[in-house]
């Protein structure tokens, strides 16, 4: 078993507060990310369930033991760190092996568990190698090979993959993904990426300046965030925002020259906020060239849209323009045809639109 509990977690350094009154709890065998900008204590926070930093106050559960006071090689636990941190002068055998022999495992043990691990990650054709003659992505496998000898109750992943080239790390990823759908373990992993955070994670824990924002599954990450900051972090492109003047229950926009009165379905949010101008969130794919089959759908409307930018991006095109003096992010299929400098009808299903307070930036409800 590894669940994790952290209760009423503070750290501070010196006079600065790095995490402020955190609570999460963390299942066995979840695969949980923590994120958050550069800054925003996930590491720290990561640092203190090894039991690398210590607590100011607060208490750190693992599978119902308190082991706030515990040091790291009693807390059963194995982390990977973004380094690698590989012994330069041992071979991958060694490398993977050598926590088991401080630990006096029997050499016979020593080789089933090389064995197994070193097939479990492909890496059993390495094991002569020195850590010098491996790429990136070898090296992180001895790394999490290492970490995986142990069968630790709790793997601690911190960014692991930030080293790597983008194409590797999409190979890496799926590769963590599958190594956990094999074994189980309960994973916590920090990531400053939030692609890397939306394809692996049970759950997300988004964190900002300390203070716990959110936590939830990708998809209620991704379309039911509590506030400005979540919404605007995850997401690539990221949320499209625009101040917009409530109307008899509409929101105004201008566009292409003219003015439109878009429909939104979140209206009790709106008339109970009692504001002027609300802040609209709504997502770039959800503003798309004009769909015959979505004739008749009262929350999808035609805007006239002038493209001001093109950005090709494979599967898909984003297309760059201004509403309400605000720049707009729409995708478009790559066969659109639409070109920078030209206006066409823009579909805005608004289904999905999030309402915000241009104030506090926290979801309209």
């Amino acid at each position: 078993m590894g669940s994790i509990s952290l209760n009423n977690i503070n750290k501070s350094f010196g006079s600065t507060e790095v995490l402020k009154n955190i609570n999460l709890d963390i299942a066995d065998g979840e695969f949980l990310i923590l994120i958050g900008p550069s800054g925003c204590g996930k590491s720290t926070l990561m640092n203190l369930i090894a039991g690398l930093e210590d607590l100011n106050s607060g208490e750190i559960i693992i599978d119902g033991l308190n082991v706030s006071d515990e040091s790291p090689k009693d807390r059963d636990i194995a982390m990977v760190f973004q380094s690698y941190a590989l012994y330069p002068t041992m071979n991958v055998a060694r490398n993977i092996c050598f926590g088991l022999e401080m630990n006096k495992v029997p050499k016979s043990e020593q080789e089933s568990i090389l064995k197994r691990v070193s097939e479990l990650l492909q890496i059993d054709h390495l094991l002569d190698r020195k850590p010098g003659q491996l790429s990136g992505g070898q090296r992180q496998r001895v790394a999490m090979g290492r970490a995986l000898a142990r069968s630790p109750k709790v793997f601690l992943f911190d960014e692991p993959l930030s080293n790597l080239d983008a194409k590797l790390r999409v190979e890496m990823r799926t590769e963590i993904k599958k190594l956990h759908k094999r074994i189980g373990t309960t994973m916590v992993y920090v990531t400053h990426d939030q692609i890397e955070a939306m394809t692996l994670a049970d759950r997300i824990a988004v964190l900002k300046d300390g203070e716990l924002q959110q936590i939830g599954t990708p998809y209620e990450i991704y379309n039911d965030p509590v506030s400005h900051f979540v919404a605007d972090f995850m997401g690539s492109p990221g949320m499209n925002f625009i101040e917009c003047i409530v109307k008899d229950e509409n929101l105004i926009i201008e566009s292409g020259g003219k003015k439109y009165e878009i429909l939104i379905p979140c209206k009790d949010a709106l008339n109970k906020s009692n504001l002027d101008v609300v802040l609209l969130g709504i997502r770039p794919e959800m503003l798309t060239e004009v769909q015959p089959s979505t004739v008749g759908n009262k929350f999808i409307q035609k805007v006239k849209f002038d493209v001001e930018v093109i950005e090709p991006m494979g599967a898909d095109t984003v297309a760059i323009g201004q509403w309400n003096e605000t720049e707009v992010m729409v995708r478009l299929s790559p066969e659109s045809g639409n070109s920078a400098g030209n206006g066409f009808d823009l579909q805005v299903d608004t289904s999905k639109a999030i309402l915000f307070d241009p104030s506090s930036g926290l979801r309209l409800r």
